[in-house]
């Protein structure tokens, strides 16, 4: 069974809580949380069904990692933050 990623990470002194995790409908979902709430949320599609030979437990552990890892960059490049930008700034 492949488990999910879970990481804290303190961006400008603000610290963000990134779960990602697969769901059962083939797809990968990774949450990001501040203080509880949800902020963001990214959700893609797993095409490879269980059973098919497109299939591994390793393929979806690195669909997992990399969509994991992705978000956090999205974090440290200010995409993803605790407040919305001033205006003419978005």
């Amino acid at each position: 069974m492949v488990m999910g990623f879970n990481t804290k990470i303190t961006h400008k002194g603000v610290t963000y809580h990134v779960q990602t995790e697969p769901r059962r409908n083939m797809r990968v979902e990774t949450t990001v949380y501040l203080r509880g709430a949800i902020i963001h949320s990214q959700m893609t599609s797993w095409l490879e069904p269980p059973g098919s030979p497109g299939h591994t437990e390793e393929r979806l552990h690195q669909k997992l990692e990399e969509q994991h890892r992705q978000v956090i960059e999205k974090i440290r490049s200010g995409e993803i933050c605790s407040s919305p930008p001033p205006p003419g700034e978005a």
